[in-house]
């Protein structure tokens, strides 16, 4: 049995008058019942960084096709079965419960450049005109392995966050959304590989008034929120100034997860994210520290546990290139929860019955952290009905 304790329910927004009008202490709250003061106690105390989710990896990745596979497998039948996986469409995996997305993005400004790719003309796989008019376009695209693993539900940035706000419009009182991005501008080793617009201060500042021109600002939690009046956000961190499940709803938060050269390029010359939408990962000495990506909770749990503890949220992984998947392992998935990170990030949120019934899915959306809430959650289970987020 696992020691976490799953929340039964996801809970109300702070929507209704009779709720705000609710004062109640824990104690009260745990005999509240199936009333609006039970769920509005929940909403006020519990904070973003008390609970955990679950997020998809590569939330836009399509499988590829049999000629791309055979292209792949010539490197290796482990490198073939890593990119032998796809996701449904953003949506959907919101509906199934995903509260965390990953994107891989290609800068291109001009437009163009990743609309022959060379593994296609190598596999002999003919384009869809859908791809090669988007990719025509100038922005940002979304690409797993530039040149080979190139299929997506959705091939630009701006239609994978369309998708998001739109279904966050639609779910207004949902739980916060996580989405991390992460900028691919590595050169695929092979013949006739493109050669990748490298990200500057200019394409983050691109990627900024892109986000920016898609979500309003109060839909957003930002850097700026959470620092407040401390000093640093690393000190907001360590002082638990996370928003509560309240202020959370119906917002969604963006991470850039990526190299410390790529973080101190965006945070510019002040090495400050005052103004900036992004939060970025660090290690959890940087000023700017606030998550921390840890991707092995087998060989870091102590870590993880030890960064929750000091008010960091900390994203991990569940698996990695379809290995657990494939061999009905769950060591990494049990040990990603029992760490008590608040993002446990899978490529099987829904399983692919072609490789097995390996899943990472919780009962509902969220669950109490119970390295942060376990008391306080299991003190007032009977409150947490069984009501939908959205």
């Amino acid at each position: 049995m696992r020691s976490w304790l799953i929340v039964p329910a996801v809970l109300f927004a702070m929507g209704n008058p009779a709720m705000a009008t609710c004062n109640l202490s824990a104690a009260d709250a745990e005999h509240a019942g199936d009333t609006d003061c039970g769920r509005a106690w929940f909403d006020a105390n519990i904070r973003l960084n008390q609970l955990q989710f679950v997020g998809t990896a590569d939330s836009y990745k399509l499988a590829p096709t049999e000629q791309m596979l055979s292209l792949i497998s010539m490197g290796g039948k482990k490198d073939a079965e890593a990119l032998d996986f796809g996701e449904p469409p953003v949506a959907q995996q919101l509906d199934a419960g995903a509260r965390a997305l990953e994107f891989d993005i290609a800068y291109d400004p001009n437009g163009g450049l990743f609309k022959s790719p060379a593994g296609a003309s190598m596999a002999g796989e003919l384009l869809d005109p859908q791809y090669v008019a988007a990719m025509s376009q100038p922005g940002f695209k979304v690409i797993h392995v530039l040149d080979v693993d190139y299929r997506s539900n959705c091939l630009t940035l701006k239609d994978c966050l369309t998708e998001v706000v739109t279904w966050s419009r639609t779910h207004p009182n949902h739980l916060p959304i996580l989405i991390a991005l992460h900028a691919n501008d590595s050169k695929t080793p092979m013949p006739g590989a493109t050669k990748p617009a490298p990200f500057d201060a200019d394409a983050f500042a691109q990627l900024d008034a892109e986000i920016l021109s898609l979500f309003q600002p109060d839909e957003l939690i930002t850097p700026d929120e959470v620092k407040g009046a401390y000093p640093t956000l690393r000190q907001a961190a360590q002082a638990g100034a996370w928003p509560s499940l309240a202020q959370s709803r119906g917002k969604v938060i963006f991470l850039l997860d990526d190299s410390a050269q790529k973080t101190a390029l965006y945070a510019g010359p002040a090495q400050s994210l005052e103004g900036r939408v992004l939060f970025v990962a660090t290690d959890e000495t940087s000023p700017l520290a606030s998550f921390i990506c840890i991707e092995d909770p087998l060989k870091d749990q102590a870590r993880i546990s030890s960064d929750v503890a000091q008010g960091f949220i900390v994203k991990t992984r569940a698996d990695e290139g379809t290995r657990e998947a494939r061999d009905g392992k769950t060591a990494r998935r049990d040990a990603a929860f029992a760490s008590g990170a608040q993002f446990v990030i899978t490529d099987f949120l829904l399983p692919d019955k072609k490789i097995g019934d390996y899943q990472v899915k919780l009962a509902d959306p969220v669950q109490c952290d119970a390295k942060l809430a376990g008391a306080l959650c299991a003190g007032n289970a009977h409150s947490m009905v069984a009501v939908a987020d959205h």
